[in-house]
């Protein structure tokens, strides 16, 4: 099922298709005529087969032929190596073949921008398990002019390297990822765990909107993808 999203105070005539498929789910989302719409459907490692039939299926209920779409955004991880890689190859098919520009934007900075926009909150932690040993670790701070400045840190942490940064830290952080059951909740004061594991579509076009340095396109055969 669709399910209709409107951002007040959207001034964009493009219209722009933007998906994700690099975790374990799909997203789709489509900007139109002022209005967001998008559908989300958990696939595992069945991108490949769910993720064409959705972008046929939003164009189809919201009557749009593919040559309206003047923009293409995506995420480009890090995540698991089918999803980006399916996400990534779609794209480029479709920026060929319509001649449209892709705009690519990481998966921790699209869930940091639904974090603001869903819990009002403006630093973030991505914590990500990469394997049994070691996880991933992002950092993302929201300025005044509607920009993430990305922390500089080691990426990536032994589990007990991250919960003694966690323990360090002095300000309220709110914590995305799929961090599991690796990160106790009940010891760290000044956390908020959020359930945002994945990237949801319709925030790929909120941060597109929100400022002009995430509206720069990339080249189709420039796109570098990142895996855990």
């Amino acid at each position: 099922m669709t399910v209709y999203f409107k951002k007040i105070k959207i001034n964009m005539s493009k219209t722009i298709l933007a998906f994700h498929s690099s975790y374990f789910d799909c997203s789709i989302s489509l900007l139109h005529n002022n209005n967001i719409y998008h559908e989300n459907k958990k696939c595992n490692q069945n991108q490949t087969i769910y993720i064409l039939p959705m972008i046929k299926n939003i164009l189809k209920i919201n009557f749009i032929n593919l040559h309206e779409i003047k923009i293409i955004a995506i995420s480009t991880g890090p995540g698991n190596f089918i999803g980006i890689r399916t996400s990534i190859a779609i794209a480029q098919g479709l920026s060929l073949g319509l001649n449209i520009p892709i705009v690519t934007l990481p998966a921790p900075l699209i869930m940091a921008e639904q974090v603001w926009k869903t819990l009002n909150k403006n630093r973030v932690l991505m914590i990500s398990k990469k394997n049994n040993q070691d996880m991933y670790l992002e950092k993302y701070v929201k300025r005044e002019e509607n920009f993430w400045i990305k922390k500089k840190s080691k990426k990536i942490l032994s589990i007990k390297e991250v919960q003694k940064k966690l323990s360090s830290l002095k300000k309220s952080w709110t914590i995305i990822g799929n961090y599991s059951k690796l990160i106790s909740k009940n010891i760290y004061k000044n956390l908020i765990f959020s359930n945002i594991y994945s990237p949801n579509a319709q925030f790929i076009i909120t941060l597109y909107l929100s400022n002009k340095r995430y509206q720069k396109s990339s080249l189709s055969y420039k796109i570098f993808p990142r895996y855990f």
